[in-house]
């Protein structure tokens, strides 16, 4: 399934449900039993406006949100479809707004009160969604519930193009210069085919990170500055730059969590002796990504047994299936099958490359 989305990963979906129904009745603990599969859900928030309806559904954890987004995308929903998107709020406050209905599943009381009985008794409460916690914490809970706040929160409910952030930057005149200078990254990216990865491992190569990133789409330049801990990497489209920014970004690679940003096209020069800088030519712009995945196989192998002996120095496989001259893996965890795929893409052993390809 493809899995673009228009903003960076985040722990809260935004969710778009289109032609639902009438007679099927959406409520939290329906999206509850949906998403829960993927790990520990903090609040569900659910409103309706025509035959749209639109939720956000707060995980605990980021990949959590990942994973869910994945499986989920597109999926069918009782005759009508629900697409995903990563929300750009922070923080999803469930207080008092009218006609909406919010879960805060971390202040449920796990003995005394369900999902279904704690939806009943907001069902005619007002919900308010602070988009500002990251502002200011000192900011009045009487300012966050004047008339001007509730009028913004009921533009972002029925808004049509979904751009909560923007909707909320035009509302509220800000300097960006009072962000803290994290958030003024995140809110400066445009998609652009120009990718900025920070936090390498040490033991990372120019070669391993093209074995990473060319899994994702056909690479043009790769700048990587290892004393800096980053690199630069050029896609040949800003689609494939999209899907790997976001199966990438924040995951574990190696000893290091990377973090994946765009960067306004620009031309990339090495600085130093220590930089690695690479160009790749192609002479299509065609690529079909496969989903990032524990399941990979191996091919062009001489010797399965010792390269699978070779391959467990690196990361433990959870299967090992060995073929005449092939290796299916199961790993435990994408990030153990990412360490595979950047030493082993392209090994050279008794004359033959191997080539690792990622399996669902």
């Amino acid at each position: 399934m493809y899995n673009n989305s228009r903003d960076p990963p985040n722990q809260i979906l935004l969710l778009i449900l289109n032609s639902l129904p009438s007679s099927f009745p959406l409520n939290n603990q329906f999206l509850h039993e949906k998403f829960n599969q993927y790990g520990d859900i903090n609040k569900i928030l659910i409103f309706e406006r025509g035959k749209t309806t639109k939720a956000f559904v707060e995980f605990h954890e980021l990949k959590s949100a990942i994973q869910a987004r994945r499986q989920l995308n597109g999926s069918n929903i009782q005759g009508g479809k629900m697409i995903i998107h990563f929300s750009r709020l922070k923080n999803l406050n469930l207080e008092i707004v009218d006609n909406s209905r919010g879960t805060d599943y971390t202040q449920a009381s796990s003995n005394s009160q369900n999902s279904d009985s704690i939806l009943n008794s907001r069902t005619d409460e007002n919900i308010q969604l602070d988009l500002t916690n990251h502002i200011s914490q000192t900011q009045s809970p009487r300012a966050n519930s004047s008339p001007i706040r509730n009028e913004q929160i009921n533009r972002l409910l029925e808004s049509d193009d979904e751009d909560d952030l923007t909707i909320w930057k035009q509302a509220i005149p800000q300097n960006i210069s009072e962000f803290h200078p994290e958030i003024q990254k995140l809110l400066q990216q445009r998609q652009s085919r120009l990718l900025r990865i920070i936090n390498f491992d040490s033991k990372i190569t120019g070669k391993m990170i093209y074995n990473v990133f060319s899994k994702f789409g056909n690479l043009e330049e790769i700048l990587y500055q290892k004393s800096l801990s980053r690199a630069f990497i050029k896609y040949q489209t800003v689609n494939q730059a999209i899907i790997a920014k976001e199966y990438l970004n924040n995951i574990q690679f190696f000893d290091s969590q990377i973090r994946i940003y765009f960067e306004p096209l620009q031309s990339l020069q090495p600085t130093s002796f220590q930089d690695e800088y690479m160009i790749y030519y192609h002479d299509t712009q065609q690529f079909n990504t496969s989903p990032l995945s524990s399941n990979l196989l191996i091919t062009c192998v001489q010797d399965p047994s010792e390269i699978s002996e070779q391959i467990q120095m690196f990361a433990k496989a959870k299967e090992i299936k060995l073929g005449v001259n092939s290796i299916h893996l199961t790993m435990y965890s994408n990030a153990d099958a990412l360490k595979i795929i950047a030493v082993f893409s392209d090994y050279e052993f008794q004359n033959e490359k191997m080539n690792i390809i990622l399996k669902q």
